[in-house]
């Protein structure tokens, strides 16, 4: 786990930006820096761990790197590393979890692998099967290798984007990174808004639902692809899928096979993701998902081994520490608690803007941010955690609401009367709470409250497209689900848990994200994850006798959140306030910060809860664009 930096040039250029670059990411890698610097075609590289006061590098490609060790912790782990006499370099961000099994197939090969590193099982792997790699690793990665036969530089980013990479065009050179943060130190160009992004973030609450970003010039590069580069033509990136979800496989099994198969994935995913030469953990929200990691991280560990990490609240209904703690009894672990307040929130609020580096829309993220920050108290470096489960599971509310309109588009009004029924029954008391959901609801059922749309100026409804983000319940569960993996859910919560990680030095890893896992729950049949009206059936039957009955049969899903609505009452509301009333100028010439916010003072109690989660968008917005110092030219 680290953070990765580098340029590539058409021609010669200074290469010095990608120390800099490398060092505003230090806290993504605090054990160890390096940099490849190559000057000429054919030439050795220049390697070094930082730039002598005064030097001047020049050259066509430069490889910058900050390590956090995890696995092979010497210098056998140091990189850029390089490979085959030298062909072969990279710079690398993530785990191989199976590493250890590529590395007994490839030296079965006759490739020579002298450390107990997976990166240089990477580059084995590379050498091996070039791009065809990619397709055989179960990990998390972001990574750039540069062939110096071939004079060709790889991109590559795991199937869902759980590591970041960035991509930004300047001048005569391509510069990447794990962050937007080294981009932006790389160049002295001002940074931008993109107003795309702006109007669906206002308007929708959506982030990072594509490649683009909040910067303008600035994208993601795609998860699931890998691109080659060839400097001597252009810089021009195409991104080549290596791997893709298939929406129609679908796979006819009986519920009590499904059940053990899915048991026998989710144990291989939490094992493999054990795999580690420091402590690993866990963060504990007392829900199930998380709670089913721990008690598989149990089975093959003694108790005190494992440590947990909870965040907890006075308020009741904000708390799920008791569903935590039952966990804990149950398995023997050693659990941690910490408690997010009003205060630590506005007192953290513009670091944790400069390490989310985007808006976000809510400040449950806070709740994750502390627990980050405990776990590199306690010295425990690596944490896995549940993100994806509620995506591939049909877990959220939403599921099932959108189960029982597809049976009655379907004409199975019986048997949308039956789970409707079974949902009043056994389901998640949530759904009691239907205002939650009515952005989901098809137009005419949706009652009009104020919203983003309501302020958008014409200057940025004239340069933004309509119907970018669709949130409705239109097509299958399958679809909705892939939507949910691959644009409107998890690429934005995999970007507040790599920032929030990476700020306090943690590696943190998604079990419920291993691809085997995905492929196998996606191609089960509704009735396998939506049951009787609870979510996760499969996860819930199979881990039946593992997890405390508690946990499987909880009916108030919450999740890590905070007591938002009541301190955009507070102080959080006056803080956020003053940052739209002191919006940047561009940002008033897109949309009517002080029309919101009389709207908002004017409004009733109904009409303030209901604008509550725009008036947090905006003002973070415009706490953001002051952070960044977004220019309006």
């Amino acid at each position: 786990m680290c953070g990765i930096a580098g340029m590539l040039a058409v021609g010669m250029i200074d290469l010095s930006p990608v120390f800099s670059m490398t060092s505003v990411q230090a806290h993504r890698g605090p054990d160890d820096a390096g940099h490849a610097l190559f000057k000429a075609p054919g030439a050795p590289p220049v390697q070094t761990k930082r730039q002598e006061e005064g030097e001047r590098l020049e050259g066509m490609l430069a490889l910058g790197h900050r390590r956090l060790s995890i696995i092979a912790r010497g210098d056998g782990g140091h990189q850029p590393m390089s490979y085959a006499d030298g062909r072969y370099w990279i710079t690398y961000n993530g785990e191989i979890y199976n590493y250890r099994e590529l590395r007994d197939e490839l030296r079965a090969l006759g490739y020579s692998i002298a450390s107990e590193s997976d990166t240089e099982v990477v580059l084995a792997a590379f050498s091996a099967w070039g791009n065809a790699c990619f397709h055989r690793f179960n990990g998390m990665w972001a990574l750039a290798i540069w062939d110096s036969r071939r004079r060709e530089l790889t991109l590559s980013r795991d199937r869902f984007g759980v590591k970041p990479l960035h991509l930004r065009r300047h001048g005569n050179a391509l510069f990447f990174a794990s962050e937007i943060k080294g981009l932006l130190a790389g160049t002295s160009a001002r940074a931008r808004a993109n107003a795309q992004t702006v109007h669906d973030f206002l308007v929708h609450g959506a982030a990072n639902c594509d490649n683009d970003t909040f910067f303008d010039g600035i994208t993601a590069f795609p998860p699931g692809c890998v691109a080659t580069l060839k400097p001597d033509r252009d810089l021009t990136v195409e991104p080549e899928p290596y791997w893709r979800l298939d929406p129609t496989a679908t796979r006819e099994i009986p519920f009590a096979r499904a059940c053990d198969e899915f048991r026998d994935l989710l144990t291989s995913s939490v094992r493999i993701r054990m795999r580690s030469d420091v402590p690993v953990g866990a963060c504990l929200s007392g829900g199930l998902d998380s709670s089913s990691i721990v008690c598989l991280m149990d089975r093959d560990t003694s108790g005190g081994a494992i440590h947990t990490f909870t965040a907890r609240f006075p308020e009741p209904e904000f708390d799920e520490s008791a569903w935590a703690r039952c966990v804990i009894e149950a398995t023997g672990v050693t659990g941690h608690f910490s408690m997010p307040t009003e205060s630590g929130l506005l007192e953290d609020l513009d670091e944790l803007i400069w390490h989310q580096e985007e808006p976000f829309s809510t400040a449950s993220l806070y709740a994750q941010w502390l627990v980050m920050k405990q776990a590199r108290e306690h010295d425990i470096p690596v944490l896995l955690d549940g993100q994806g489960a509620d995506e591939i599971l049909a877990g959220y509310r939403k599921f099932y609401a959108f189960h029982i309109l597809a049976l009655v588009r379907a004409h199975r009004i019986a048997s949308a009367m039956g789970e409707f029924a079974a949902l009043l029954r056994h389901g998640d008391r949530g759904y009691l709470r239907w205002r939650e959901g009515a952005r989901y609801l098809p137009a005419f059922m949706q009652r009009h409250v104020v919203s983003g749309r309501d302020f958008v100026t014409p200057e940025l409804a004239h340069t933004t497209r309509t119907g970018h983000v669709a949130l409705g319940a239109s097509g299958d569960l399958r679809m909705r689900q892939m939507l949910d993996l691959t644009r409107y859910s998890v690429p934005s919560l995999l970007r507040y848990e790599d920032r929030n990680s990476m700020a306090w030095s943690i590696e943190s890893r998604v079990p419920f994200l291993d691809y085997r896992l995905v492929e196998f729950a996606l191609s089960l049949p509704v009735e396998h994850k939506l049951r009787g009206g609870r979510t996760k059936a499969v996860l819930r039957a199979g881990l039946r006798g593992i997890v405390p009955d508690r946990v499987l049969e909880r009916r108030d899903k919450m999740g890590f959140v905070t007591p938002q609505s009541r301190w955009m009452e507070a102080d959080l509301g006056r803080q956020v306030e003053r940052a739209c009333a002191d919006a940047p100028a561009l940002l008033r010439r897109w949309f009517g910060f002080d029309a919101m916010l009389r709207a908002w003072r004017t409004g009733s109690s109904r009409e303030r809860r209901s604008m509550q989660a725009l008036v947090f968008r905006a003002g973070i917005l415009a706490r953001w664009a002051r952070r960044f110092e977004i220019s309006a030219e």
